[in-house]
């Protein structure tokens, strides 16, 4: 008797996950089938009810059957998305230009992360970028490192503040090899305010807002792209050489080789920027998150245990959810999955790229 009704449950949930790859419109018609068939089966009960008690009744079943097939079919295609991302991100790290960017020391952060997969490619010869996996809780991250004494290095970065454009749309305009987001500032409204979000700004000299506070870190890369980088404490207004390109973040999260603890931390999609001790190596790293199924992302302090396990010693995070992005050029685009819209990138107000 157990195997039959062992069975007998194996056969209906094979037939159950059949029935949720028939399209859409077929689904509803078993819908109204089985609607016909109980009130078949159960006419002579049905008849002592009245019109309206029939009506809630069929309403309430065919409303439960058909959140019962969303729900399946929501989640068959979010089964569907993260394994189409991983071949994708897979075929990506294994094919493209191949180059002679140093590769990534590993020891230490697999020592740190143990459990997680690292896959490891040249982007060109300046830059490496290595993808980190992990699974219970699942995480995505992209991590980039730019070699910015390797001649023919251009930083990026948005010239003016104007309605707020994609990420992708800026890293053609100015042929970035690679691109990550800035800020969208208060909301996702295209005229929103920077706000509390604000800080300093140059690109290229040009001043588009020097806004810095106490809250409110920045790296500041001078014409030779020797990049410094400014703590939340470091507050300065005037424009100087050393700031001929300069973006700011929300929070320090590795401050000379220490890392920076914050009372609210929990695992989210971020956008990091990070550089070594003597500004010769830029970090810019990206986390994936807001989907348990495929990343529910990092905390600050992860992700500045990572960075600082390859070589940073300072870091702040940016902009993050929805906003967290990034271009590679010769691997076709935006190769995260933003958080917003099943991987549609949103458009922010800055942007920051290196051309080569």
């Amino acid at each position: 008797m157990g195997n039959f009704i062992n069975n007998l449950l194996d056969n209906l949930i094979s037939t159950t996950w059949r029935l949720m790859d028939l399209p859409l419109y077929f689904l509803l018609i078993l819908i109204a089938v089985a609607l016909l068939m109980i009130n078949w089966l159960g006419k002579r009960w049905l008849k002592k009810l009245s019109e309206q008690k029939r009506f809630f009744i069929n309403g309430g079943l065919a409303l439960l059957m058909l959140l019962f097939i969303l729900d399946k079919k929501v989640g068959f295609i979010r089964a569907e998305m993260t394994a189409l991302n991983e071949k994708v991100r897979n075929a990506q790290m294994q094919t493209g230009e191949v180059a002679n960017a140093e590769p990534f020391v590993l020891s230490t952060i697999q020592e740190l992360f143990p459990e997680a997969d690292f896959r490891e490619r040249s982007i060109n010869n300046a830059m490496q970028l290595l993808v980190v996996t992990q699974k219970d809780p699942n995480s995505v991250v992209y991590i980039a490192r730019v070699d910015m004494e390797f001649p023919g290095i251009g930083v990026q970065i948005t010239p003016e503040k104007k309605e707020k454009y994609l990420t992708s749309t800026f890293a053609e305009q100015h042929n970035c090899a690679i691109a990550i987001n800035g800020e969208a500032g208060e909301s996702m409204a295209m005229d929103c305010a920077l706000g509390e979000w604000s800080g300093n700004w140059v690109s290229k000299g040009k001043v588009v807002m020097m806004a810095d506070t106490d809250k409110r870190p920045f790296i500041g890369f001078t014409k030779a792209n020797r990049a410094t980088y400014y703590e939340e404490s470091f507050v300065d207004t005037e424009y100087k050489e050393t700031y001929f390109n300069a973006i700011w973040g929300r929070f320090d999260i590795l401050k000379k080789n220490k890392i920076v603890q914050h009372e609210v931390d929990r695992p989210y999609a971020r956008t990091v920027m990070g550089l070594n001790e003597d500004g010769t190596e830029l970090y810019l790293m990206i986390v994936d998150g807001k989907r348990p199924d495929y990343s529910v992302g990092l905390t600050y302090e992860d992700c500045a245990r990572m960075l600082k396990s390859l070589g940073a010693s300072d870091a702040m995070a940016c902009d993050q959810g929805g906003s967290s992005c990034m271009y590679v050029k010769n691997m076709g685009g935006i190769i995260n999955r933003p958080a917003d819209s099943d991987g549609i990138e949103r458009p922010i107000y800055s942007h920051f790229g290196i051309s080569l």
